[in-house]
Order: structure tokens, then C-alpha cells, then sequence
């Protein structure tokens, strides 16, 4: 025959993960903090959930065998923290204040650890800036194109630009690069009161370029003007009608005729425009 037990003086908890059970008093669960270890599969588990009163005989010689607890120093010293009195609250706010007080400007912004990502965060600012301005610099060049591609300066950074996206080439020009190589003009021969004039000129610009219109001025001795004319590709190249566009570096025969302005005339001059 059994004899029931009043709760509080030797009671029962079992283990939740192998089932083991265990007699406990309440001297044992103060002092583990209801936290204790099973001697079977060494879980560690809260007594309180499972506890009930004991139900059995006990030995005349039973002494309550201690429970083996996590870190029974840990506990104790966690049961002396539970039985400090508590302090005044503005202790406590001077205490954390002292504490921010210490915290640099590092740790205020992103705390005490940072992940990989907030690490290149300085990196990843500037690679971005980066990007825009080159892309601002890349669309200022783009919708100036064509009033840059005529300084030598910038032609490269045009062209190079345009490899990647559509330009027109075929719009691009350059007359400061077109020098004449040699012009000759003598009486023709074969019509009379007429002079030829034919010569060549070259595109020294990077890039192919349509032909120029070509201004024939014709001077006196002293330097006044006495006639001029513009001529147009399909005039002045009368061999080279079929050129599509003035080739870079590759030299273009011109040739003209004219009538015969007199012996007044001296000095000729040829530009293109």
C-alpha cells in the first residue's frame, strides 16, 4: 500500500525528451531555478511543466537526490542577481547614459556588428557615382556630336562613343582637316580666253567626311579682290563624280575651268567651306 505525499514535499517531474523520471523537492527546484538535467540523455529541462506530487513508497532511509543542474554556479549567481534590491531609477538612466556616452560615431550609425554588405557600403557609393558621371559626361558628348567632332580634340571620344550608338556619320565634318596639296592654274589649251586650274586636296580628319564646296578667289597686285565663285563637288570633280564621300588620307584631283579675268589677275586663293 502506497502512501500519498502533500505536494511540496517530495514530488515528480519527468523528462520530456526520454520520458526518465525523477523525485525532486522544493529545495532542489529553488536552487536550480526549475532548471535541471536529465542523468539519462542529458537534456536539459524545465522541471515546473511536467511536476506533480509523488506517488509511491519512500525508503526509511530516502534522502533527495540532487539533480544534476546546468551550471549551478551560473544559477547561483543568477538567484543572488533575483535577491539584489532594485535601484533607483535614475541610477539606472545614468548608468545607460554613461554607456551611449561611449559609443562612437561608427557604432551609433550602424551598431556593433555590420553585415558584408554595410561593409563595402563607402565602396559601393562611390562606384555609383562613378557611373553617373561618366554617363552624364557620355550624353553631353552624344548631343554635341556634331559641333565636337570638329575640334581634333575630342574626335576620339566621338568616335569611340559612336560604337556604341548610332551616329551618322556620314553628317560628320571637319573642314579644318582638309588641306589643298597643290594647285596649278595656266591658260587652257584649248579654249581661248580661259584658264585651267586643277590641284588636289586631302581629308586628314580620322573619320570619312562629304566633299566641300570650294571658294576660287583671284586677287590683283595689290591685294583687292577682283572675282570669286563658289564651286560645288559635282564641278570641280569632274574625274571623281562617283566618290561616294572623301575618304581619310586618301588624295582627290580637282580640276576647273575658268574664264580668263586678265592679267590684273596675280594671286589665287582656294578654301573650303
Amino acid at each position: 500500500m502506497t502512501s500519498k505525499t502533500q505536494l511540496g514535499d517530495v514530488m515528480e517531474t519527468s523528462c520530456p525528451h526520454c520520458g526518465s523520471r525523477y523525485r525532486i523537492s522544493d529545495n532542489q527546484l529553488q536552487a536550480a531555478l526549475g532548471r535541471v538535467k536529465c542523468g539519462e540523455c542529458e537534456e536539459v529541462f524545465n522541471a515546473l511543466q511536467s511536476l506533480k506530487s509523488y506517488e509511491g513508497k519512500l525508503p526509511p532511509d530516502y534522502q533527495p537526490k540532487p539533480l544534476v543542474n546546468k551550471n549551478s554556479e551560473a544559477i547561483k549567481r543568477a538567484a543572488m542577481a533575483n535577491s539584489r534590491p532594485a535601484e533607483p531609477a535614475e541610477s539606472t538612466e545614468r548608468r545607460v547614459d554613461e554607456r551611449r556616452s561611449d559609443l562612437s560615431l561608427h557604432e551609433a550609425m550602424y551598431g556593433h556588428e555590420r553585415n558584408s554588405l554595410a561593409s563595402f557600403a563607402p565602396f559601393l557609393w562611390f562606384i555609383g557615382i562613378l557611373m553617373l558621371v561618366v554617363i552624364g559626361i557620355a550624353q553631353v558628348v552624344y548631343y554635341h556630336r556634331y559641333q565636337l567632332i570638329d575640334k581634333p580634340r575630342y574626335q576620339q571620344q566621338v568616335l569611340k562613343l559612336c560604337e556604341l550608338v548610332p551616329c551618322a556619320e556620314l553628317e560628320f565634318s571637319s573642314i579644318s582637316q582638309i588641306k589643298l596639296l597643290e594647285r596649278n592654274v595656266f591658260t587652257h589649251p584649248v579654249t581661248s580666253g580661259a584658264l585651267m586650274v586643277s590641284g588636289s586636296f586631302v581629308n586628314q580628319a580620322p573619320f570619312p567626311q562629304k566633299f566641300p564646296d570650294m571658294l576660287v578667289s583671284l586677287f590683283d597686285i595689290r591685294g583687292d579682290l577682283i572675282a570669286n565663285r563658289v564651286f560645288e563637288p559635282a564641278e570641280y570633280l569632274q574625274n571623281n563624280k562617283n566618290i561616294p564621300t572623301l575618304e581619310t588620307n586618301k588624295p582627290v584631283q580637282f580640276r576647273l575651268e575658268i574664264v580668263d579675268p586678265g592679267t590684273d589677275a596675280l594671286t589665287y586663293e582656294f578654301e573650303f567651306f
